[in-house]
């Protein structure tokens, strides 16, 4: 199709598909003729997943370039580089030659390293995630000392049924890209809400229960 047809199809304008391709968001198309090109279902699929990264999952087109560039770029493993080039925004400074950070470095690769996951110290969720812990060390040190099981083993039930053993993402990799990246972004917040969800209602559950507890028996006539 046409960069016009591209653009009618996918409801992106005109000037900000040129846009995408000369920040290497969009790859180029199939050149057939001078100053004219061909383009296909992926890069229709390509602009989809833009849309949606921007409209829906609220990212920059900044995080989004980078994400789809680290992506392009790797010769194998491609949803793995586009995951970890996702930046989480914010969060408080931890300087990553610390020995706090590599403190906690360690403790997330040995917790990781228990269930086999494989994955490395410069991969950048593990960089996040120690970060993460080294943050939640400053107010509660018992922490880093305390098991961390539940949250790998809650982490592992998601990832697993989220990326099963037959996922093929060499046999559609936009849809792949998709399916990976921008679910990982917008099943994020879902899973955090559910998190706060459970801790209202246990809260409530416990106030219940310490409630019983205090409530005078009636004697007995």
């Amino acid at each position: 199709m046409k960069i016009s047809e591209l653009s009618e199809r996918s409801a992106v304008p005109l000037p900000t598909i040129k846009f995408y391709i000369r920040e290497g968001l969009l790859p180029k198309g199939t050149s057939t003729a001078k100053n004219q090109a061909d383009y296909g279902p992926d890069h229709l699929a390509r602009l989809t997943l833009i849309r949606a990264l921007k409209d829906d999952a609220g990212l920059g087109i900044e995080a989004i370039a980078r994400a789809l560039r680290a992506a392009d770029e790797a010769k194998d493993e491609f949803v793995v580089a586009a995951i970890d080039a996702l930046r989480v925004p914010g969060g408080a400074v931890v300087d990553p030659e610390s020995a706090e950070f590599e403190e906690c470095v360690t403790v997330i690769l040995d917790g990781a390293k228990t269930r086999h996951w494989n994955v490395t110290r410069n991969d950048a969720c593990v960089r996040e995630a120690a970060r993460a812990l080294a943050v939640i060390a400053r107010s509660f040190p018992e922490e880093i000392g305390s098991p961390l099981t539940p949250y790998f083993d809650a982490a592992e039930l998601i990832a697993r049924m989220e990326i099963p053993e037959d996922f093929a993402p060499d046999d559609s990799r936009e849809a792949a890209l998709r399916y990976s990246v921008l679910g990982t972004m917008l099943f994020e917040p879902f899973i955090l809400a559910l998190r706060r969800m459970g801790h209202v209602a246990f809260s409530r559950l416990a106030a219940e229960t310490r409630k019983a507890k205090k409530k005078p028996k009636r004697a007995r006539a």
